[in-house]
């Protein structure tokens, strides 16, 4: 759509919001079938987050917030933080040289009151065009121009979120009174907006579920006295809900926000499991239709089972702990599901077995017995595989009961179903557990990762080198975030080497920045030594500083140290610094634990783990600066020799006072004389000296922090290292307190030790690529864990996927999860009724004949047998009240 880019700003914006209309109109006026609205992507790596931004958005939209973000730097003269930095200079750059240009530049100048007042005239605009595309869209129930009106509501939303926190002037008239300014007003409106189209999105879908897809006359035609499809396989009502929701749930996920695209499914599956409750545990069936009942009622629930991980956030909520703190949405849907279980058990019980049961009183029926603060038992009906009955998991009061295969299935199952990913739950699922997963993943690809000789240079490492993921995406407010190593990985020549070398790199930064000792014992240290591979500690000889082709775990523990060089390195060749930063507290003692099970023909400098990384850092840092120096002289060569004019003197202090040479020779000597530090015990003494001021600044430093947490306490990250630091000091290795610090007690700690992860740039890349290995691998880390549905065939790379495999549409339409439909038919799925009988459920007596006498053996038209009338007779006389 070409559009007007110059003129007033509230010119351009009614032309535009007009075309936009335009373009809807002319596509209906061709072909119904085709309305829709003009839109642009959003970048992948904004798209959710704490604000929710949307997958998409209408080009009207996005036009206005670049325009509004213009304005923003007309009048600030700054950034405001929403769109790359790096492009509103560029641009800016190139309208400075327009103004520069004299007469034929436009000068565009504004102050913080003018700007507000565009933003509110321009988003009031816009939020008539937004009520009139919606309108339209309900009045032809089109979901798509619904969802374009949703991304674009978000959009401006969420800008003037950011807008609000940025303005310093908070302007009232014409809109807005005493207790908000007109921006707060406008942002209220699309925030109520926003959310009455999500509202509308829920209505529409719960219409279409109940009045198309869950009503079917011939296979809920419950007084038929022949049996639905000679009972050779349940209702298409369930099948078509099962397709549709997962369907809908597809399209969801990748058109609207992701919080509120949760928000609507999580509504979709409480209203249709409203319907199917109701009409199930109400429906009176035929002798020949009674099996078709518990046919249905057994796949509703195992559907239940695979979709409600979906809308939960975390295990607890999957299998109903701590119901009582859960969202009012989840306690309905165990509820209903809960109604469903039970009117399966009483329906579908033989009438033999439950004349034994009941002839032995009711009060001997555990299932009349309350059930408070345990796991919904349809849930442990629901996914067998993760509650065996050999295991105690049935009588769990929180997570950190259940066996540790269980907890970390639900965890997982949660994680991957979700719209987008959950930094924190990654985090819990790779520590919790005395950090079990983590330690499958290095031990499985230790094993795996390519030779040394096939290792990529450290200089050309994504993680370093940033050029290698600079390529920006076409969607708007790119800001490269959408860039990770995934794609990189794919795009070498060994791409399952590399990407396994990638994920032990990012699990190793992890586990040592937010794990305790002891988890990186029974990771790194635990897989190093059971990996077998005689070279692995090689890398730690002193001859090897100069080496630039490392394993991923030492280049995991150097990202560690590089950030204090940094401060350090651009005084090479001045003297000494001034700048000083102490060692992060988990890097001595990961070093130490090294110490420990260093083979004894590897000699590192100074006899030391820590003296040996501290120089393999500096050496790769110097190299680094020694190459960047070179560029700089060389484009400043050229430049004057451009110019053809002599170059300005150097200021005081940039360049050695030796011989005059230029900094990338400095940086480049400095690095190659690392390499003969304590060459014939030369330096021994002095790096002696060094280690012993190490241990004594971290004893200092361990003293200044416990006097600080007396006077004024810690933060969380450095309470959680004082024991590391302990441990160094005293060369005695110590775990973190278990209890205290465990991932599994509060979600807080989780979301705490996540953050000192994510804070640096390869703390993101790791988390990315761990969860692009889990989403892709796991069902290989099921089948470790046992509790898998597939069966275990040989592959060629077990655990070692790059891409994800996805489910075909008849797999989804005829399979739920990876076991088929009707499994109660097939003989697949055996009810214990005794045992669930004897199963503590909070039902009573009362609720129990209700179902029961809805049995075909309990109407009066029946024609029963003497013995089973017998039987029916006695049930009666126990059960009805």
């Amino acid at each position: 759509m070409e559009i007007m880019e110059e003129g007033n700003l509230m010119d351009r914006i009614p032309i535009l919001l007009q075309r936009d209309l335009e373009y809807y109109e002319v596509l209906a006026g061709n072909d119904t079938a085709n309305q829709k609205v003009l839109q642009e992507n959003i970048c992948p790596g904004v798209v959710g987050g704490k604000l929710d931004f949307p997958r998409s958005a209408s080009f009207a939209s996005v036009k206005i917030v670049k325009w509004l973000e213009d304005e923003y730097f007309a009048a600030y003269r700054k950034n405001s933080g929403l769109l790359d930095l790096d492009d509103v200079l560029r641009d800016n750059q190139g309208k400075e040289s327009d103004d520069a240009a004299g007469c034929g530049g436009i000068v565009k100048s504004s102050d913080p009151e003018k700007f507000v007042l565009l933003v509110v005239k321009s988003v009031d605009n816009m939020l008539e065009h937004l009520h009139t595309l919606s309108q339209e869209a309900l009045d032809h129930a089109d979901l798509t121009v619904l969802t374009a009106t949703i991304g674009a509501s978000a959009l401006i939303k969420n800008s003037l979120f950011i807008w609000l926190g940025c303005v310093t002037k908070n302007v009232c008239p014409p809109k807005g009174d005493e207790k908000g300014g007109s921006l707060k007003m406008s942002y209220k409106q699309y925030s109520e907006m926003t959310e009455a189209l999500a509202e509308r999105l829920l209505d529409l879908h719960c219409r279409l579920l109940t009045m198309y897809i869950i009503q079917d006359a011939d296979s809920l035609h419950w007084e038929s006295q022949h049996p639905f499809f000679e009972s050779e396989r349940g209702s298409y009502t369930v099948q078509l809900w099962w397709l549709y929701m997962q369907g809908t749930k597809q399209d969801l996920w990748s058109s609207v926000p992701p919080t509120m695209a949760q928000r609507v499914f999580a509504g979709m599956l409480n209203e249709t499991l409203t319907v199917l409750t109701v009409r199930y545990t109400q429906t009176v069936p035929s002798r020949a239709r009674s099996t078709l009942l518990l046919v249905d009622i057994s796949n509703i629930l195992l559907c239940a089972g695979v979709l409600l991980p979906a809308i939960c956030e975390n295990g607890e909520a999957f299998v109903g702990l701590n119901i009582s703190n859960q969202s009012k949405i989840i306690r309905d849907i165990h509820s209903k599901c809960q109604e469903l279980f039970c009117c399966l058990l009483l329906r579908g019980v033989p009438l033999g077995v439950l004349y034994k049961i009941t002839k032995k009183g009711v009060n001997s029926i555990a299932m009349f017995n309350q059930r408070q603060g345990l796991i919904t038992p349809w849930t442990i009906f629901a996914l067998p595989k993760l509650f065996p009955t050999n295991q105690n998991g049935h009588w769990a009061t929180r997570c950190s009961e259940l066996p540790t295969n269980t907890a970390l299935s639900l965890e997982l199952k949660v994680l991957l179903a979700a719209p987008q990913a959950n930094w924190w739950l990654i985090l819990k699922a790779l520590l919790m557990r005395e950090a079990h997963l983590s330690s499958l993943i290095f031990h499985h690809l230790i094993k795996n990762v390519p030779s040394g000789d096939n290792y990529i240079n450290s200089s050309k490492q994504p993680s370093i080198n940033r050029e290698s993921m600079s390529r920006k995406c076409d969607g708007f407010l790119c800001g490269l975030e959408c860039n990770d190593i995934v794609q990189w990985s794919l795009e070498q020549k060994d791409p399952i080497g590399q990407t396994n070398y990638q994920v032990l790199m990012g699990l190793t930064y992890i586990v040592i920045i937010a794990g305790k000792t002891s988890d990186v014992n029974r990771t790194l240290i635990s897989a190093l030594e059971k990996s077998k591979l005689n070279d692995w500690a090689s890398c730690l000889d002193r001859r090897q500083v100069w080496n630039q082709k490392r394993p991923p775990w030492l280049e995991a523990i150097l990202h560690l140290v590089y950030p204090i060089l940094d401060p350090i390195i651009p005084h090479a060749g001045r003297g000494c610094s001034k700048h000083r930063k102490c060692l992060p507290g988990n890097v001595p003692v990961v070093v130490l634990l090294f110490g420990n099970i260093l083979p004894a023909e590897i000699r590192p400098l100074g006899d030391s783990v820590l003296i040996q990384v501290l120089y393999m850092a500096l050496y790769s840092k110097l190299l680094e600066a020694a190459e960047s120096e070179a560029e700089a002289e060389q484009k400043e060569q050229k430049e004057s020799k451009d110019s053809q004019t002599p170059p300005a003197p150097p200021p005081e202090g940039y360049v050695s006072t030796i011989n005059m040479k230029p900094r990338s020779v400095i940086c480049q000597t400095l690095a190659e004389a690392i390499c003969f530090i304590d060459e014939d015990n030369k330096h021994t003494e002095q790096l002696n000296s060094l280690i012993a001021q190490a241990r004594e600044s971290q004893r200092a430093a361990s003293t200044l922090e416990t006097e600080m947490e007396e006077a004024v306490g810690l933060s969380f990250a450095s309470t959680s290292k004082i024991d590391e630091l302990d441990a160094f000091v005293h060369h005695t290795p110590s775990v973190r307190s278990e209890e205290e610090f465990d991932v599994e007690n509060a979600e807080y700690i989780a979301e705490l030790l996540v953050s000192d992860v994510v804070v640096s740039a390869v703390g993101k890349l790791s988390m990315k690529m761990i969860y692009q290995y889990i989403r892709k691998n796991i069902e290989w880390i099921l089948q470790q864990l046992g509790v898998s549905d597939v069966e275990v065939n040989p592959q060629p790379n077990p655990g070692q996927n790059i891409k994800e495999e996805q489910q075909t549409l008849i797999d989804i339409m005829f399979h739920i999860g990876n076991q088929s439909f009707d499994q109660l038919l097939s003989g697949q799925l055996d009810i214990d009724y005794n045992s669930w009988f004897q199963t503590p459920m909070s039902m009573s007596a009362e609720k129990a004949w209700l179902q029961v006498s809805q049995r075909w053996e309990f109407q009066p038209s029946a024609k029963l047998s003497v013995h089973e009338a017998l039987m029916v007779s006695f049930i009666t006389s126990v059960l009805k009240p």
